[in-house]
């Protein structure tokens, strides 16, 4: 590793390292399965006490090889512990059963509820290889059987590890009530080469159904899995701009609030009509708000998976479109205006930012007279392009990135005050982005937003909001309890407030006005629509800006 000789305060030298591409991940906030170990530049992983060493460098291409070595020696040391290879074992042995059952042309009513009852087994015995203790209590070995047991079960006597016996015990609770899985294949459930040993094989009229069938391996059939996928596809747009990176990442975040619910282990199987309601009478009792977002976005999961056809989710919940039954009211309107109008910048409030002894910077004054002035959030200060200012007329003409999308989308025409004009031509002029009007401190974005996979390729979308982050400081040095966000709704409030301008709200905020034959102006030839001068006008006057 190269080092660098700097020298103290006192004159005496010290080393200093240069950084490795595992210390920049850890800067970034990226948590590495792996540590790194510098006196030999390759990777470890402590394992309950122990270290393993992968001799491949600190690198980018270096981790991905010592990741790679470490997962398959893990796998390894997984099917040592107990149960692990007992159940291995009993999954690639049904696995056969279900690809079986998945080619049948023709099934019969038996067939089918054999099927079915082998996709429960499965799932039964991939949650236990996750948590093995939980799924598989010890039994005492001395546990008497009836008569009728022994009768049963064809019960003849054991000759296992205690491991085996423990599992046995397990795998008997878990088929309780399949009898046609029973009765077909698992019989017999003590004994050598029976169900629960390593040595336990299908029956042969088993073997020869499944010996010719092609295994392809099984995509695990549990909410997790197919919730990733889901959320991957998400990410996969994104990447290929097809989507925004906001999107995605908000995705993940109204779709966490089903996957907590339900459990990421609940086999995908078990969403019913039942499942949706229950949802529902979940969130009714749940304090935030968009509770409709959040339901409405598990809608969206399971019409996914059940649209998928390696997912077993076949039956789509019959009331899965009852928007009547399923429908959420916010609090009451009076109760909405008064939880609002508390979190509403006043005039006061903005004077302490324009004020000559304010603490705070020409930056952020700029940034938060344009969101007032014209109704933007932190993205639209983020998205203003040099090309949409015009300085000499002191106007912003722009279509709002949120609303590009849309065929009828208005492009405003907004008339800024002198204030924000003179603030605004100054940040202008510190920016050194040719296309973008603004930058946070350092050159920065305001808004950093991107979409990478992880080391288990998994698409993770973050978002680094500058404007936001820097605000909670500043606030609290300038006596101000107002957050940004709700800049925007305090104009559109004040405007809105005024009859005369009532119908200009929309138009502010970057909306399709409600009346398309209203929106008489023409950005080409040079034309204002002059009732929102005048409802920006209006909006001055009312927080003492001109």
């Amino acid at each position: 590793m190269r080092k660098t000789l700097v020298f103290k305060s006192n004159g005496k030298p010290r080393k200093t390292s240069v950084k490795t591409w595992a210390d920049r991940q850890k800067a970034a906030g990226v948590r590495l399965e792996l540590s790194q170990h510098k006196p030999r530049n390759h990777w470890k992983k402590m394992v309950d006490g122990k270290y393993h060493y992968f001799k491949h460098p600190i690198t980018k291409a270096g981790y991905e090889s010592a990741l790679r070595e470490w997962l398959n020696l893990k796998a390894e040391m997984d099917l040592e512990k107990p149960y692990l290879a007992l159940i291995q074992h009993h999954i690639d042995i049904f696995k056969a059963v279900q690809n079986y059952f998945d080619h049948a042309v023709e099934q019969t009513t038996k067939e089918k509820k054999m099927a079915q009852q082998v996709d429960q087994f499965i799932n039964w015995l991939e949650t236990a290889f996750d948590d093995p203790d939980q799924y598989i209590p010890e039994v005492d070995p001395s546990t008497s059987l009836t008569q009728d047991e022994i009768d049963e079960f064809e019960i003849v006597k054991p000759d296992i590890s205690p491991e085996e016996n423990n599992f046995r015990w397990a795998v008997m609770s878990a088929l309780r009530g399949k009898s046609e899985l029973a009765d077909n294949i698992v019989r017999r459930f003590f004994g050598e080469d029976h169900i629960g040993t390593l040595t336990f094989q299908l029956p042969e009229e088993w073997k020869e159904k499944t010996e010719f069938t092609e295994s392809p391996e099984k995509l695990p059939q549990t909410v997790g899995y197919w919730a990733e996928d889901f959320l991957n596809l998400k990410g996969a747009k994104a990447d290929n701009n097809q989507l925004t990176t906001t999107t995605a990442r908000d995705s993940r975040e109204k779709l966490k609030k089903f996957r907590i619910w339900i459990g990421d282990k609940t086999p995908i199987t078990n969403i019913t009509s039942e499942t949706l309601k229950q949802f529902y009478l979940h969130l009714l009792q749940q304090d935030f708000n968009n509770k409709q977002n959040y339901f409405n976005y598990s809608k969206s999961f399971i019409r996914y998976a059940w649209r998928e056809d390696a997912c077993n989710l076949e039956n789509l919940p019959k009331n899965i479109d009852d928007r009547g039954t399923f429908s959420f009211r916010g609090t009451t309107k009076k109760q909405q205006t008064k939880n609002r109008l508390k979190e509403l910048w006043t005039k006061e409030d903005f004077k302490k930012v324009i004020a000559k002894n304010s603490t705070i910077s020409e930056r952020y004054q700029c940034w938060i007279l344009l969101m007032l002035n014209c109704g933007y959030t932190q993205t639209d200060l983020n998205e203003l392009k040099r090309d949409e200012v015009d300085l000499k007329t002191g106007r912003i003409i722009r279509c709002r990135t949120k609303a590009e999308n849309y065929s009828n989308a208005p492009i405003v025409n907004y008339k800024l005050w002198n204030v924000t004009l003179e603030l605004l031509k100054k940040e202008m002029k510190r920016s050194t982005d040719p296309v973008y009007a603004l930058q946070a401190t350092k050159g920065a974005r305001l808004i950093k937003e991107e979409i990478k996979k992880d080391s288990s390729g998994k698409f993770i979308a973050t978002k680094h909001d500058n404007t936001s982050r820097g605000w909670q400081k500043i606030r609290k040095e300038a006596g101000l309890d107002k957050i940004l966000k709700y800049i925007r709704k305090t104009g559109a409030t004040t405007i809105k407030s005024e009859s005369k301008h009532k119908s200009e709200e929309r138009l502010y905020l970057g909306h399709t006005p409600d009346n398309m034959a209203d929106l008489h102006y023409n950005i080409m030839e040079g034309q204002v629509y002059k009732p929102l001068d005048e409802a920006i006008g209006f909006l001055g006057k009312q927080f003492g800006l001109k």
